[in-house]
């Protein structure tokens, strides 16, 4: 995908753009965005919001993921996710919760979706 991205920039390479084609590019490039949302409508009902290294928020639909949650809480947790220092074990069931999830996984700073590589990587690096 990356290779098809920096192919079409190709032609604007250390070159400005007027006004005009600037209007026509960022125009295109908002209607790509709007027909990728819609892709996420197609996906999975669950959904997980991560921040501070922890979860924000969370629909999980699974038996399994809604299991994995309870034992999450069980171990202890805040309101806050600023103030959620997670256990290891925790961390683990949060991998559990994304490796279980079937829709989207976000990143809250940045609004950044995440693989579920990524997301996991992020879970188990942060504060260690």
């Amino acid at each position: 995908m990356k290779d098809k991205i920096n192919k079409a920039l190709k032609p604007f390479e250390n070159r400005r753009l007027n006004s005009d084609e600037f209007a026509i590019i960022k125009n295109e490039i908002q209607e790509i965005i709007s027909i990728l949302e819609d892709v996420r409508l197609e996906t999975g009902e669950d959904h997980i919001l991560l921040k501070w290294g922890t979860l924000k928020s969370w629909e999980l639909k699974s038996e399994k993921g809604r299991e994995l949650l309870k034992e999450y809480f069980a171990l202890g947790s805040n309101e806050s996710a600023i103030m959620q220092k997670d256990k290891m074990e925790q961390k683990q069931l949060i991998c559990g919760m994304i490796d279980e999830c079937d829709g989207i996984i976000e990143e809250d700073w940045g609004g950044k979706y995440l693989t579920k590589k990524e997301a996991k990587e992020y879970v188990l690096s942060y504060n260690v």
